[in-house]
Order: C-alpha cells, then structure tokens, then sequence
C-alpha cells in the first residue's frame, strides 16, 4: 500500500507542475482529469486499509468526544528536567497499559505537564485510573519501634513521647465489614529499604484467598533486605507506601526472596493498582490539573448526531446548487465529493484524530467549498451577459474571481494557522480541519469545478450555463444607511458590554474559570430549585439542558475545582429515585483556567494584527481599516449576542469566533475585490457611488454563499447534537453579523478613510 500511495504522490506532483504550465485548453482538461483521478486514488488509499480479519476499515480515528473515554493533564511537582519529564512519561505509560488500554496517547506538553488520554473509559471507570496516575508509589521499609504500643497506649490519644530518630504514622486497616480502623505507629525515621530495590511487583493472594502483593527485589535489593530480617529476628516491619503504613508484620525468620504487602483488605482491583505503580514509581509527585471525560454512550451518541448532521448538510447544500445553477450546479456537487473525499483522505494520510470541533470545520469546509463555487458562477454569468463565448465566459469567470477567492481564504488561512499554534486539543483539531479543508476546498473549485464547467461549455455551449438569477440589477444606496447601521451595530455592542459586566464571570466557562463542569442523564426529572436547595454551596449553576430537536434532556451542574464527584455523590443520595449517571465530566484548575484565558486573548488579537498586515498588503491602508473594524465589530458583537443568549464562553468557542473572524474578513474581502476593481479600472469619479455600485453587483453573490453557509451551519445546530450547539450558534450568529458588517460596516469606513486621506 505505501508503495501505491508513493507512486499515485508522485504522479500527482508531475501532473500539478504541468497542469499550470500549460496554456492550452484542451491539453489541460486532460491534465485535470488525470490529477483528479491520481488525487482521489491517493486518498482513496490512505483512508482505507484492511484489518487483520481482512476487513475494511476508515483510518481516522474518532477523539475522546466522540468515542468516550479521558483526558488528563498532569503537573509535575518541584524542578523538573527533560529526563524527569521523560521518565515519569514512560512510568506513566507502564501503568496505563497495564491495565490493557487500547491505544492509550501519552505524551508531554511543556516542561512540566503531560496530557493521558484513554480512550472507552466510562465515567464509572475513571477513579482508578486516577489513583494511579496521581500516586508518586514512594516505598519504604523500616523498623516499628520495640515498645510501640505501649508508647500510644501511655500517650492515651494524645501525641506520643518518642525519640527524635522516630515519627508516628498511621496504620490504616480496612475491615471485612467495609469500616476503616486508623491506629498510630511509631516507626523510624531512615529507610532501611526503598523502593529502588523493587524488581517486580504482582497481584496474589494469601492462604484465606485474600489479594495481596508480591514484591521482588533485585539482587542487591535481595541483600538488603535478608540482612535486614536475619538482624531484627522478633521485630515489627512497616511497610510504608506514600506515607502510609500499609502493614507491619513481625519478622519470624531472614527472608533472602521476595516479600508480601497485605492488611487492609484490598480488592483485587486494588491489589492490580498497587502492584502496577510499585514497579513503575514516580520520582515526582503529580498532581491533575485538567481533566476532560466523556461516557461512550455520549460520544457514540455525538457521532452520529455529528454525522448526520454532516450527510445532510452536503445533500441541502447539493439540491440547492442543482436548482439554482442547473448543470453548473451537477459540476459543484461532483466538486463537493471530491472536496470532502480530499479532506478526509489527507486527515487519514497525516493521522489525525477527529474530534467534535474537527466535524464540525468538516461541515465548514462545505460552506466555504460552496462559497468558491458561488464566486466563479455568479463570474460567468457576467461574462455571458458581455456577449462572450461559452469557453471564453468560464475561462474568464475563472480568472476574475481567482482573486477573490484566493484572499478569502488566505485570511481564513491565518485565522487557523494562528488558532493552531495558541490553542490546545479541540481547538487545534478544529484549525487543522480549517486549514486542509481551504486546501481541499481550492483545488475542488479551481480544477475539479473548472474542468467541469469547460467540458459542459465546449459539448453543449452557452445553454448549459444558464442559471436562475437572485436580485438582479439592484440599485441600493447602502452607503447612504451608514448612520443607522452604525447606531444599529452601538446598540448591539451596548447591550453585550451591559450583558457582560451583569454576568461577570459567569459568561466564562470553566475552561476560563477553572472548576468542573459534570453531566448527567436520568430517568425522573427533579426540580432545579429543589437541587439546588439540596447541594447548596456545591454547585454554583444548575441547569438542564436539551437538544434544539427532541434528543435527551440532561442536567450540567458547575461546581468549585474537585467537587464534581461529591456532587454526584449527594444527588445519588437525596434523590435515587432519579437514578442520576454521569455522562461527562470537566476539571480544570484555576491556574489552567488563567493560561486559557490568556492564550485564547493573544489568539484573537494575533489574529487580527495578522489580518490588517496582509489586507493592507493586498488593498490600501483604507481598506484594511474597513476589514479591521468590521472584524472586530463581528467579534464583539458575536460574543455579545452569545452571552444575551445565556452561554457559556469555552475553549472551543474561541475556535469558533476565530472562525467567525476568518469568514467575516472572506466576505468582506470579496465585496473590496470588486471596489478596487473598479477603482482601477476608472469606473466613476464618484467613489461613494462607485463603491456603491460594486456592492450592487456583489449583492447576490454576498447572500448566495453566506446563504449556503448558514444553512450548512444551522443543519449542525439542529442536528449536530448537544455537545456542538454552542459552536454552531456562534457561527450562525458570526454569519449573519458578518454579512451585514461587510455591507453596512466595512464599506463606510472605507469610505471614510478614503476620503480623509484625499
């Protein structure tokens, strides 16, 4: 296979080089053809493969959100190096795997953090696997004092006199009825033994069938510890763990093999625990600082709300353009498939893991696939209506909007590439999704679309280009609303700082806040006040939550950092009859909740330096200050809007207002395209009405894709599920405000500047 996928990449290569080196029409059609067969084949080949039963199967992996299972982000505890990181992820690794993980990702994020995530973990499953990332496993043999109990017994519960060489633990014992026994022990201070000397460490169970732990020491371990034994014949040993003293057995005779942790009345589960992170110790102590859980059910769930909603997306999208562009609208519906087939193949080809972010800049990618499509038609409709012929109409629709097309989705570009580099997990997947589907999407509309509309222009002529028309030759001053719609826009702006400074903190989610966020599905649904009268300062917001369409009603609580668990814990006893089940769970700490907050902020203003940098480049200073205004008019207005609606602002609502940046900026920059073409071609020494005359002509096609956007968006927020509702409504949202902006907003700054300037 990999020597199929190298030959198909390097007939490819050959055949991109000389399809733009041609100049002949007809040589390049073929040229098309066959780098559109190559392509396909390539992705074809790197998305599927056969597993070991001979089955086929798609090689990208679906994320943690959409298949359940756990992500940790661990800290590490004092100064760290690069070996302190390597080592702990490599002991870290050991005891995952231990427990038989499927594909467990483990790798470190800085210079003192590492992200766990374990996939089909349930919710049920996750304290075990929390013990043992957390526990340092610091073992420790030593001497219990010979007149132990009677030191605690004189003391008579008070602090015991002891020799400075010794120290008082606790000897904690587990009963067979489940009750927890504590009593104090006096033990020396020096390690006889630690755990260095461990070799291997197992689950066994004693003569009454009881788990216990068997440890072997390596050879000078071995040495150590019958010396140890055969010198304090008659003695107590504790056998200390982190700390604690797990038993402390009196020596009979030297033992030279190995040795036996019992007491407590471990589980086997338990046992299994203790024995994975006995033979991989931790040099320094972690604590978890981010953890993010889905329940399978729940990602099962998302997968095939995400994926419906994606299979309908494409099929409204594909009717509307059959209906509308007739057989131009067959060319970007062919265009569509090989688009999404393009993406996915180079998602499979490098990797990648699909989360909900990502499906959802999948969906995306067919709005802004759509939206090329759109721009080189409405073209060729204006150069038939110049006489030209069919051929010379396609060729030139191609090359007048190649501009366009190529600036919308340069800035949409840097948007992403910026999102990617300041964002984490989700919002990267979203980015890189963002990022291949311009690729995908550009090669779709600017090959595959055009060979298909120069095949149907030179067999059937002019006829089968026609296509339905949508405001034609309109007449709007729209620069002459420019005061109502900037009073309009300050209103909108007002109302979302008001809506902010009421809420506070509260618009934040816990991404930004820290704290957890938990889900829970039911069966008998309680009243939020009777809840929050029974967890009272567990929780800080309790609400339910549902799907736009049907789908399960669930309960989301917010509580302080660590508290989720307790407030499951509480619902489950003051209200069983509910029989309430813990489908998500999201701990962030405060000082992970700060470095969010901060990266998400250095995002958005990194994004628009990057974008008036390029747009000045393209344009003029005037019109970059047009783009920059009505960006940042989107961006707040977007974020206003969605905290009037009662939303919480989270990790992957940056990547979606990023988004909301980059398709603002493509929809403005398609109107200036058409303003500086103008400008350069002497059209007019009225520059109001000039500009006033380019977003006429543009009018159309401004609503026709940011039309077929929305509706590509708003089947994701109706179908998409619980889990993306707040993504897409920020995009519906961030359509709608940028569409507008870029008429009403974008347009009169321009025009503003300009004048100023002259």
């Amino acid at each position: 296979m990999i020597g199929i996928q190298f030959g198909l990449s390097l007939v490819f290569f050959v055949l991109f080089i000389g399809y733009f080196l041609t100049t002949e029409t007809r040589k390049r059609m073929r040229l098309s053809v066959l780098l559109t067969l190559a392509l396909t084949g390539l992705c074809l080949s790197s998305l599927f493969s056969k597993d070991d039963q001979g089955a086929w199967k798609i090689k990208i992996k679906p994320g943690l959100d959409l298949r359940g299972g756990t992500q940790f982000l661990l800290e590490l505890a004092g100064s760290t190096s690069r070996a302190t990181l390597d080592q702990a992820v490599e002991v870290i690794r050991k005891r995952v795997d231990s427990v038989g993980v499927a594909e467990p990702v483990i790798q470190p994020v800085g210079e003192n953090r590492i992200i766990v995530q374990i996939p089909g973990v349930s919710e049920a499953d996750k304290t075990s696997y929390r013990r043992q990332l957390e526990r340092v496993a610091k073992l420790e043999f030593t001497l219990v004092h010979e007149r132990s109990d009677e030191l605690v017994a004189e003391a008579k519960g008070k602090a015991p006199q002891i020799p400075m060489e010794y120290q008082v633990l606790k000897l904690r014992d587990r009963q067979p009825n489940g009750t927890v026994k504590e009593s104090p022990l006096v033990v020396k201070r020096r390690t006889e033994i630690s755990g260095k000397s461990v070799a291997n460490a197992f689950r066994s169970v004693d003569q009454l069938g009881r788990a216990v732990v068997i440890i072997e020491f390596n050879p000078e371990g071995r040495q150590k510890f019958g010396q140890l034994t055969e010198q304090n014949i008659g003695r107590r040993l504790a056998v200390i763990l982190d700390g604690q003293v797990y038993s402390a057995p009196v020596i009979r005779s030297a033992i030279y093999g190995s040795c036996e942790i019992s007491g407590g009345n471990m589980t086997a589960t338990e046992a299994e625990e203790l024995a994975s992170v006995l033979k991989n110790p931790l040099e320094n102590p972690v604590s978890i600082i981010d953890e993010r859980g889905v329940d399978p059910s729940l990602g099962a769930s998302s997968v095939q709300s995400g994926f419906l909603a994606g299979w309908v997306s494409i099929v409204a999208v594909g009717l509307f353009a059959l209906i509308y562009y007739r057989w131009l609208g067959l060319v970007s519906v062919f265009g569509l498939v090989i688009n999404i087939l393009v993406l996915l193949g180079l998602l499979a080809q490098f990797g990648f893991t699909l989360t909900l972010p990502g499906l959802a800049g999948l969906i995306l990618t067919i709005g802004i696939g759509v939206d090329a499509n759109v721009l080189v038609f409405e073209r060729i409709r204006e150069e038939l209506a110049h006489h030209r012929t069919a051929l010379e109409a396609v060729s030139s629709g191609f090359q007048r909007a190649f501009s366009s097309i190529l600036d919308a989705n340069v800035t949409t570009v840097i948007a992403a590439a910026i999102l990617f580099w300041q964002g984490s997990g989700p919002v990267q997947g979203f980015a890189t999704v963002l990022c291949l589907g311009i690729f995908s999407s550009l090669f779709a509309a600017l090959i595959v679309s055009r060979t298909g509309a120069e095949l149907l222009a030179e067999k059937a002529g002019k006829g089968s280009l026609h296509m339905m028309k949508f405001l034609e030759d309109t007449k709007i001053n729209f620069l002459a609303m420019r005061v109502p719609a900037f009073a309009l826009s300050g209103l909108l702006l007002l109302a979302g700082v008001i809506t902010v400074a009421i809420k506070g903190e509260k618009v934040l989610g816990v991404d930004f806040t820290g704290g957890d966020l938990v889900t829970f599905s039911f069966k008998e649904k309680v009243d939020d006040g009777k809840i929050r009268s029974a967890l009272g300062n567990l929780a800080e917001v309790v609400q339910y939550q549902r799907s736009p369409v049907g789908g399960q009603e669930v309960l989301s609580l917010r509580t302080a950092f660590g508290n989720g668990e307790k407030v499951g814990q509480k619902l489950a006893q003051d209200f069983p009859q509910a029989e309430y089940r813990q489908l998500q769970l999201d701990k962030v700490a405060g000082v992970v909740g700060a470095e969010l907050k901060q990266k998400a902020l250095i995002a958005l203003l990194l994004g628009v330096l990057a974008i008036f940098i390029y747009t000045t480049w393209r344009f003029e200073t005037a019109f970059a200050a047009g783009a920059i205004v009505a960006l940042v008019h989107d961006v707040l207005i977007s974020l206003g809007l969605f905290a009037l609606l009662g939303r919480e602002l989270s990790l992957p609502m940056v990547g979606a207002i990023l988004a909301v940046a980059g398709y603002s900026i493509n929809d403005t920059i398609v109107i200036f395209d058409r303003i500086r073409e103008f400008f350069r071609g002497g059209v007019g020494s009225d520059r109001a009405g000039v500009m006033n005359l380019a977003i006429n002509q543009t009018l159309s096609r401004t609503l026709l894709t940011s039309g077929l956007t929305f509706l590509a968006v708003l089947v994701l927020f109706i179908l998409g599920g619980r889990v993306i509702n707040d993504f897409a409504l920020i995009l519906l949202i961030g359509i709608v405000v940028g569409t507008y902006s870029s008429i009403f907003i974008a347009s009169p700054i321009v025009l503003l500047f300009g004048k100023s300037k002259s």
